[in-house]
């Protein structure tokens, strides 16, 4: 996988831009408010058909602009490719090859990559939404069967919550039979999906620490890891029809994947309660580098990673520990405020861009 050039038109404060990254470490130096953080979240469009700043579309637009286009070219499986993300403030059009995607969610997977933000934070300290959403963006990035699942037990669950609120039980079970098949796939895509960053994620974890302390990952459902598919899905249409009183006093669905957890753990301790902050930051980082490995094994090719604001808060030690594992990477897009001769060793191979109101300019 390797991006080759990125285009934006009247995107963020960006007027026009056409910048051609190198295959390995590419870094965007400059002050804050510059571009350097739109220009990855036109990578990331790329990656997930989503802004990682706002869930409105019309954000991204060009102030006194009435619409915007991201354009990326790539080569995957040796094969040059172009997809192609524009909107113009009502309606959304992605190409692949000159091919219209008829759904957003089509873009997930042909251009794989992780995301690493200072944001992540919210992986330990926030809610279960954040946590599931790291397990759900790397699945349906590859097995657009778990997508397709996701989105069934979605507007199953949206069909049984009006039966709920209505107190009309005469369908509900129909609407039940659906959900508990979908979340059958999911939970048990997510146990092992949880099972492998696990051991991916305490590796790298130990590599940024320099420590032996165990990070451990643990996917958090009532349903046991150890049930097959059928079992899951037994489990579930009992809990559906078991909670039905309680949950038509509530007016929506209270069991099933939209509410379960990922434990993260050091040393069979809670991160967010007993780690420190520097440990919580590289547990993070840890669980992105985990991500982008599992994905680089089940994909043809290395996944992009995209990195906002390199190392936020890290010192320098840890900072130098986890450069070293980003340049043993494929292709990685890191934004920073630092001299990046503070970034950049002897022996790391990198490009450097210098971006300034708008205007990308290599170093």
């Amino acid at each position: 996988m390797l991006l080759r050039r990125l285009v934006l038109r009247q995107f963020r404060n960006y007027n026009e831009a056409c910048v051609d990254f190198g295959a390995g470490l590419n870094i965007l130096t400059g002050d804050n408010a510059q571009g350097k953080t739109s220009l990855l979240e036109g990578i990331f469009l790329c990656v997930s058909a989503r802004s990682f700043r706002t869930q409105q579309t019309r954000d991204l637009i060009r102030e006194g602009e009435s619409f915007f286009a991201v354009e990326a070219h790539f080569k995957k499986v040796g094969v040059d490719q172009r997809l192609f993300y524009s909107f113009d403030g009502s309606n959304k059009r992605v190409e692949y090859n000159s091919t219209p995607f008829r759904s957003l969610a089509q873009v997930l997977g042909v251009l794989p990559g992780v995301l690493m933000v200072p944001q992540d934070d919210n992986l330990i300290k926030g809610g279960p939404r954040s946590r599931r959403h790291y397990l759900d963006l790397q699945l349906a990035q590859v097995d657009a069967h778990y997508l397709h699942q996701l989105v069934r037990y979605q507007k199953a669950m949206r069909q049984r919550n009006h039966l709920l609120r209505i107190r009309d039980t005469s369908t509900i079970s129909l609407w039940e039979t659906e959900m508990a098949r979908a979340a059958a796939y999911i939970v048990a895509q997510r146990h092992a999906a949880t099972c492998d960053l696990s051991a991916r994620a305490t590796a790298r974890y130990s590599r940024l620490t320099e420590q032996h302390e165990p990070l451990s990952l643990r996917y958090r459902s009532p349903a046991p890891a150890s049930d097959t598919p059928e079992e899951i899905e037994t489990y579930y249409m009992r809990k559906y029809i078991e909670g039905r009183e309680r949950e038509i006093a509530q007016k929506h669905t209270l069991y099933g994947p939209h509410t379960e957890d990922l434990a993260i753990e050091i040393s069979g301790r809670d991160c967010k309660h007993f780690a420190s902050e520097g440990q919580q930051r590289c547990a993070v980082a840890a669980m992105r580098l985990a991500e982008w490995e599992r994905l680089h094994a089940l994909i043809d090719g290395k996944p992009l990673l995209i990195v906002d604001d390199f190392a936020l808060g890290m010192d320098a030690t840890r900072r130098n520990l986890l450069l070293q594992q980003l340049a043993e990477l494929g292709q990685v897009f890191l934004s920073t405020a630092q001299d990046p001769a503070s970034i950049v060793g002897d022996g790391v191979d990198a490009t450097l861009f210098h971006v300034q109101h708008g205007t990308i300019n290599l170093s």
